[in-house]
């Protein structure tokens, strides 16, 4: 029992203190949380529903992501607060943007303006489309083209965002580990002054 309480205990210290530790583990559970919600996302396939109703799922999990993050994290409102953590907390909501957006139907739902139902693509199972009930000025094909055109632009602006994800993930590091070697070398000549004065000292006795 008690064991397991230093392991929960060390789990959230690591956590709070650690913005790459809580950033990469909420990662994964956003992850799983996506697939949860794809199993169930029904797109209402009426213009005047499906941005709102497709907005909800960018919007709602970002938001709760982000206040989850400041709550581990332990954010205050001081001048670290604002610099640090927040922007940290930024990533697990940039992260579910990421996973919408190459899910594609998100936004292909968001973005259309016809009525239909929502059905599987024929050939192309993965992927479902709001198929026209009835006849228009555009044909079916058409529809489901442009239908298509969308999942393909949605997959792009979540590469875009995984690069910049990526992008600053490297310089956040290479940082880290700059701050660290300028650190070790001031404590080493700090070191060094100390021994220098203790031997004068020493002379000077």
């Amino acid at each position: 029992m008690e064991s397991r309480q230093q392991w929960l205990t060390r789990l959230k210290n690591e956590l709070s203190n650690s913005p790459l530790v809580s950033n990469v583990a909420f990662g994964f559970i956003l992850m799983g949380l996506e697939k949860l919600v794809e199993l169930e996302f029904e797109c209402p396939c009426s213009p005047t529903w499906n941005g709102v109703f497709s907005s909800a799922f960018f919007i709602i999990p970002a938001v709760m992501a982000f206040t989850l993050m400041l709550i581990i994290q332990g954010c205050r409102c001081d001048m670290w607060c604002r610099k640090t953590v927040s922007l940290s907390s930024f990533v697990p909501a940039i992260v579910w943007l990421i996973l919408l957006f190459l899910d594609g139907q998100y936004f292909a739902c968001a973005m259309t303006d016809w009525e239909g139902r929502f059905v599987l693509v024929d050939k192309a199972a993965p992927q479902k489309w709001c198929e026209p009930i009835s006849e228009g000025a555009v044909t079916p094909q058409e529809l489901m083209l442009r239908s298509q055109q969308l999942f393909v632009f949605s997959q792009v602006i979540g590469i875009i965002l995984l690069i910049f994800i990526c992008v600053g993930l490297v310089v956040y590091v290479i940082r880290e580990s700059c701050q660290r070697e300028v650190e070790m070398q001031d404590a080493d000549v700090a070191e060094l002054t100390v021994l220098r004065m203790s031997s004068l000292r020493t002379r000077t006795s």
